[in-house]
């Protein structure tokens, strides 16, 4: 998957200590290079963290560490207030939602209608996010639509055309995990040390070090540990 980097200057620099756990879906209102044009503009004081286009080409202008301006919610009673959400986690926050989320803006779309290679793109770049967020934070992001939201449910009353009724969310959170990247075969760098001794005594075999363990390879990682315990007395 190609990234084309076009940094904004519309960004916090950090995210207030908060984590990413939820990853907003927008329609731009318009094509992809006005879409680029209007969030690399520092008078618009608007950006998503990436853009997709109908051809399934993809943007980057806010780093997944850095705060997006494009879900700003506001505890002052106004349209924005975090209390009109339909997300119970934003009502009970009570903090610009800005902080925990990391925006998609699809371009070119009606109604959230997103062309083939735009699903296709959107989709694999959602779980690009969830492994950087994994990465990065150690949070593993629900694919689910829980946690893969629109902009519509953060502040319902003023955007609640975003991404609109045809957006395809359901056909998003069942996409099958693409091909792991070649940076995603490797542990990343804080976990490589213990990546080696779990190989050496035996705990993994090496493979797949970003992925979500099931509960069952859970209790079978720590039956291994725990054979290995009772070989050294």
């Amino acid at each position: 998957m190609q990234i084309i980097k076009h940094p904004s200057p519309n960004r916090t620099i950090g995210r207030q200590n908060q984590i990413p756990d939820f990853i907003v879906c927008h329609i731009t209102g318009g094509s992809f290079t006005s879409a680029i044009n209007t969030i690399t503009n520092p008078a618009s004081q608007v950006s998503y963290h990436y853009v997709v286009s109908p051809y399934g080409k993809i943007a980057q202008s806010v780093e997944i560490t850095d705060t997006a301006w494009a879900n700003g919610t506001t505890n002052s009673g106004d349209n924005r207030d975090n209390k009109h959400s339909t997300i119970p986690q934003v009502r009970t926050r009570r903090r610009n939602a800005n902080q925990y989320t990391i925006s998609i803006g699809f371009a070119d779309s009606v109604r959230g209608e997103l062309t083939p290679a735009q699903l296709a793109a959107g989709s694999e770049l959602i779980w690009h996010i969830r492994n950087q967020v994994q990465s990065i934070y150690g949070l593993t992001i629900p694919m689910a639509r829980t946690n893969i939201i629109g902009h519509h449910e953060i502040t319902p009353i003023t955007r609640s055309f975003c991404p609109g009724p045809l957006f395809p969310f359901e056909e998003i959170v069942q996409h099958d995990a693409p091909a792991l990247e070649p940076s995603q075969e490797n542990p990343s760098p804080w976990a490589k040390e213990a990546w080696d001794w779990g190989i050496t005594n035996g705990l993994t075999d090496g493979t797949h070090p970003h992925s979500t363990p099931t509960r069952e390879q859970m209790v079978t990682l720590l039956h291994r540990y725990h054979n290995t315990l009772k070989s050294c007395h």
